[in-house]
């Protein structure tokens, strides 16, 4: 088995579009890890700034370095593009955003969990905020089987420890059982791929130590960029949520209950979100769709999570059009006036 080998071969795939500010000292982050046996293979996803060039210059000095590039795809069809052209020699799989970074260690670290035979691992993160504030996410050490998993899967994805690609090692003969690939979508893909890896694993490790830097940047808004499709997936996560619910026989579903529900507040903030194009008649349009929604009206009755979900879950139950635009509009504008106070509720477990 994979595992078994003394010194496997870990592939870390990474995603780069329009990243010359960032892609150097990430890619170092990899490159100078305490683990020498791996590869980073750059996905130079159409960039238009200098990005192919710190890439190229890179990969003369570190032949572990693989750049390439491809026309504009997004992060999902990126990452498709690296599975498809995974190495055979590949024992593990991990991934890593452009503008983020590991610890010197993260790799060994991660390869602990596999020395215990997990198929997947999972180790803790930290985000980091443009002030210089931290903010980590992680669980206690447990091996869970397939007859185990179910009670802790909520605390799991609770957590935030499911909704990310990256943060994790994958056993490669997994994927490629699995041919597990990213759905074509600008928001939520990683939930799926981790969620296809979780049914398929007979193992899971989760470990401890927060290893996986998130960075957020000056400027950034920390409310979600406007996707048109975003409900849409919100609908489909919370349905294959369902399903890995019933496949590790979970009865009891509050903390999910409490995901979608963010999710959804999400969906409604970014109506306020600058880079939206929609008019104040099409903003009504797509709240209201919201608050008809079946799932949504039955999601959010007996909600928790605290007082501020369960605030807004009553907006949404109330039905109004009028009255959950003002309150999502104040959301929105907390998290211009008070960003670390908004990104604490955000990101709260």
């Amino acid at each position: 088995m994979a595992d078994a080998k003394a010194s496997p071969l870990v592939t870390i795939i990474m995603p780069a579009w329009n990243a010359e500010k960032f892609i150097e000292a990430s890619v170092r982050s990899v490159l100078s890890q305490s683990y020498r046996n791996l590869r980073l293979v750059v996905v130079n996803d159409g960039s238009t700034d200098a990005t192919g060039d710190i890439l190229a210059r890179l990969a003369a000095e570190d032949p572990r370095l693989l750049p390439m590039t491809i026309p504009n795809s997004g992060p999902a069809g990126a990452r498709n593009r690296a599975l498809d052209a995974l190495d055979p020699e590949t024992d593990y799989v991990m991934f890593q955003d452009a503008d983020d970074y590991m610890q010197p260690d993260a790799v060994a670290y991660a390869l602990t969990g596999a020395a215990r035979g997990a198929a997947l691992v999972i180790f803790g993160f930290t985000i980091r905020q443009p002030d210089g504030s931290t903010r980590n996410y992680c669980e206690p050490e447990q091996l869970l089987t397939r007859e185990t998993m179910g009670g802790s899967l909520a605390r799991l994805y609770k957590a935030n420890l499911l909704n990310q690609v990256w943060g994790k090692l994958y056993r490669a003969d997994l994927l490629r059982a699995g041919g597990f690939r990213f759905p074509d979508y600008r928001w939520g893909e990683d939930r799926f791929f981790v969620f296809a890896c979780l049914e398929a694993a007979e193992t899971v490790c989760i470990l401890p130590d927060c290893k996986y830097f998130y960075v957020m940047h000056e400027g950034e808004s920390l409310i979600t960029r406007y996707y048109d499709r975003k409900f849409r997936v919100c609908l489909e996560i919370d349905e294959r949520a369902e399903q890995l619910c019933g496949h590790f026989g979970v009865t009891e579903d509050g903390d999910f209950r409490y995901m979608f529900l963010k999710s959804v507040f999400s969906c409604l903030t970014m109506l306020f979100s600058p880079s939206c194009p929609l008019s104040a008649a099409e903003k009504r349009a797509a709240a209201r769709e919201i608050l008809e929604n079946e799932r949504v009206r039955a999601r959010s009755r007996g909600a928790s999570g605290g007082l501020p979900v369960e605030a807004l879950a009553a907006v949404l139950r109330s039905g109004s059009v009028s009255l959950t635009l003002l309150a999502f509009r104040l959301v929105a504008f907390t998290g211009e006036i008070a960003p670390r106070f908004f990104t604490n509720l955000k990101h709260r477990k």
